[in-house]
């Protein structure tokens, strides 16, 4: 806009304007006086600038420093800018690569007059008495203490917000894919995962130089790693992650959860809408300029800094992980040890010495064995349990979430060690097992009823006798209270106590322990007749290889066992109740679910180990044809 054009504009001559400028218009009327000057300030002529300083007024400018790479420019411009023409002021803005060119911008400012400035930094920056006509905008509280007003949102509570949407479907595979610029995303992600006691691994964040960086090294490593569910920094990042995950034949959400961080309109078309985290930026911008207003009006300020918090805008990207869609819920309630397996001819006998073929250390202990088989399996599982604060506790405790075992349950000892379990193992495969429970004696009432929420919510309770009586009565009758089925494994035990009996819907004994628990010289078939007219819903006596034999109301029967080479018989029972109670969970019936469950425990006798041993889903569903056949 020049001067003639204003001239034009209020219908006057060039030098009529002028006069009015510079102040010489004693020979202009009013009228004509006011109706230039409104000319000039609709059009934002410069040199009116001048004439505002000379009569002490303010101008109605103001200006935005923004950095070229804020990922929410856009939205900051448009809030600021429209935020400011409903009060009658204009925008200045100035893009710039780093705060070093702020200053120069403030000068730039000055010099066009602004009223008021808005600086997207995180530093202070000395305006002497511009200072009482700045605002800053942040994302991050840990901005400068120096700056007076300051509205900021955090991208790590954005981090923490995707992270915990995330797990509140499931999942525990979460990678983080950002730009580098953005790491504190990746404080948000970390605290909310270690808040739910979820492994992080390295390769499972990635923090990108570019987005050719990212899309070329960062997503495929991310892919690599088998997780569930992905948190993406940006729109772009997220079509890159969306096109990779096509062309790796992953759906997007039934085989992969995405969560991105700052919403896009792509995102809400892109597959079914991606769920994303909004940032209030344009939120703070308004904010931001409501203040500057009253700043500039004269309006006295104490020092502000005031936070906006960030909201899920949920669409169709998140879906429970498939293992956790398959049945209802599972706890587990038992011991876990460091498994430490001697292998040797034949177990000793007293006063005699055996020569050693290898010494093993592998995860085990009932609870734990029977938290992981399920997990394997695909099943939702809960474990309840205790640990010592020591390394073979912290091996177990890995164990549990490699094999998608949920751990709120879990309690970390710091006054005894990790139980032990010492497995003699002949050269048939067949083993004696001596145990030293260490932590799991912290097992206690209290820590039940700290956890019986996670009864409360299950279809089925596992639970093993290694624990103490008191704290296997105690869960028994939690479970009777909260409905939830009972599936006991009578190990390490003489007798049960007849008033719990009717408790139990599920008594899994080996031939052994059904001979303990009833003694005499009956039959098996008489025993479990014993046992179910005390209360017991569902016997199964595991008879190792020769299969089992299950009594209830419908029917007594033997299931036939299957045909594998045993190797190593330790876990080959927790593996049977971890498969009925996964079939089970499932919806399945009795039968089909014991038949699976022979078929898992087989598969499991032919590898060393307790935990290492339990076979996953895909491994018995090879056998699906000939379960549902016999």
């Amino acid at each position: 806009m020049n001067i003639k054009e204003v001239a034009k504009l209020a219908g006057v001559s060039t030098s009529t304007v002028s006069k009015v400028i510079n102040g010489k218009d004693k020979d202009i009327s009013e009228k004509t006086r006011v109706r230039v000057l409104e000319v000039v300030k609709e059009s934002n002529y410069i040199p009116y600038l001048k004439f505002l300083e000379k009569e002490n007024l303010k101008s109605c400018l103001i200006g935005l420093i923004i950095r070229k790479d804020h990922k929410e420019r856009e939205a900051i411009v448009v809030g600021v800018e429209s935020a400011a023409n409903r009060h009658g002021y204009h925008l200045i803005v100035h893009y710039i690569d780093n705060t070093e060119e702020i200053m120069e911008c403030v000068e730039s400012m000055i010099q066009k007059k602004v009223s008021g400035i808005i600086i997207d930094s995180e530093e202070w920056f000395p305006l002497g008495k511009f200072e009482d006509m700045t605002v800053y905008l942040s994302q991050t509280r840990r901005f400068d203490e120096r700056q007076k007003i300051t509205f900021y949102y955090r991208l790590s509570e954005a981090g923490r917000l995707a992270a915990e949407r995330l797990m509140e479907s499931g999942h525990q595979k979460i990678a983080c894919i950002i730009d580098k610029k953005d790491s504190s995303i990746t404080d948000g992600y970390k605290f909310a995962m270690h808040s739910r006691n979820l492994q992080i691994k390295n390769t499972w964040i990635y923090e990108g130089e570019s987005i050719e960086d990212i899309e070329k090294r960062g997503i495929p490593e991310c892919l690599d790693e088998n997780i569930t569910a992905v948190i993406c920094r940006s729109w772009e990042i997220t079509y890159c992650l969306c096109k990779a995950a096509d062309r790796n034949r992953k759906i997007v959400p039934h085989e992969l959860s995405v969560i991105a961080i700052g919403d896009d309109l792509l995102l809400k078309v892109l597959g079914d809408g991606v769920t994303a985290v909004e940032l209030p930026a344009e939120e703070v911008s308004v904010r931001a300029v409501e203040c500057l207003m009253k700043m500039i009006q004269g309006e006295t300020h104490v020092e502000l800094a005031k936070e906006l918090n960030p909201s899920i805008l949920e669409r169709g990207s998140i879906m429970e992980p498939v293992r956790d869609r398959q049945g209802e819920k599972i706890v587990v309630v038992g011991s876990m040890n460091l498994d430490i397996t001697i292998e040797m001819s034949r177990i000793p006998i007293a006063g005699e010495t055996q020569i050693v073929k290898s010494v093993r250390q592998f995860p085990g202990g009932k609870g734990g064995n029977q938290a992981v088989g399920v997990g394997k399996l695909g099943g939702q599982v809960y474990m309840i349990g205790c640990l010592g604060n020591d390394m073979d506790g912290k091996l177990i405790y890995d164990s549990l979430l490699e094999n998608h075992v949920r751990t709120e349950g879990v309690a970390f000892d710091r006054s005894m060690a990790t139980g032990k379990a010492y497995i003699n193992l002949d050269k048939d495969g067949e083993s004696t097992i001596a145990v030293y429970q260490g932590a799991n004696r912290g097992l206690n009432i209290a820590h039940l009823n700290r956890f019986q929420h996670l009864i409360q919510n299950a279809k089925y309770c596992l639970l093993s006798l290694e624990i103490s009586e008191e704290i296997a009565e105690y869960a028994v009758k939690c479970c009777k209270r909260c409905h939830t089925e009972v599936i006991l494994k009578p190990s390490n035990i003489e007798y049960i106590k007849e008033e719990l009996l009717e408790c139990i819907d599920y008594l899994v004994p080996n031939e052994k322990e059904l001979h303990a628990i009833v003694p005499g010289e009956r039959t098996i078939e008489q025993k479990a007749e014993c046992l179910r007219k005390k209360g017991v819903k569902n016997v199964i006596v595991t008879l190792g290889a020769k299969g089992c034999y299950v009594q209830n109301a419908e029917y007594s029967l033997y299931v036939p066992g299957i045909a594998f080479g045993a190797v190593d018989t330790t876990g080959g029972a927790d593996s049977f109740i971890s498969a009925l109670a996964v079939y089970l969970s499932e919806g399945k019936e009795l039968l089909p679910a014991i038949r699976f469950a022979v078929y898992a425990s087989g598969i499991s006798v032919t590898r060393y180990g307790a935990q290492q041993s339990l076979p996953d889903r895909k491994a018995v569903d090879v056998y699906e044809d000939e379960i549902y056949r016999k």
